[in-house]
């Protein structure tokens, strides 16, 4: 973790929001916080909408995103 967290240093206090409609169970939220970043969780697409202004968005299936995140230009899909 020594290692990845020294290449994540210049982006620490980002902001994340992890779209979780699968009830992920690896914990990469909280070891997003270890790396320093800000990480938000929201179980739904019309949750997304009340959030703060965020730098990244992680999905966590693709039919996600045609569920309403398509306005977004960047995404990033993860595997739960």
């Amino acid at each position: 973790m020594e290692a990845v967290s020294s290449k994540t240093t210049p982006f620490s206090k980002r902001t994340i929001l992890s779209v979780d409609t699968l009830g992920d169970t690896t914990k990469v939220d909280d070891m997003m916080r270890v790396l320093g970043l800000k990480s938000y969780v929201v179980h739904s697409v019309t949750e997304v909408a009340y959030k703060d202004k965020v730098d990244a968005v992680m999905v966590d299936t693709l039919s996600t995103v045609s569920d309403g995140l398509d306005w977004i230009e960047a995404l990033l899909v993860r595997e739960s």
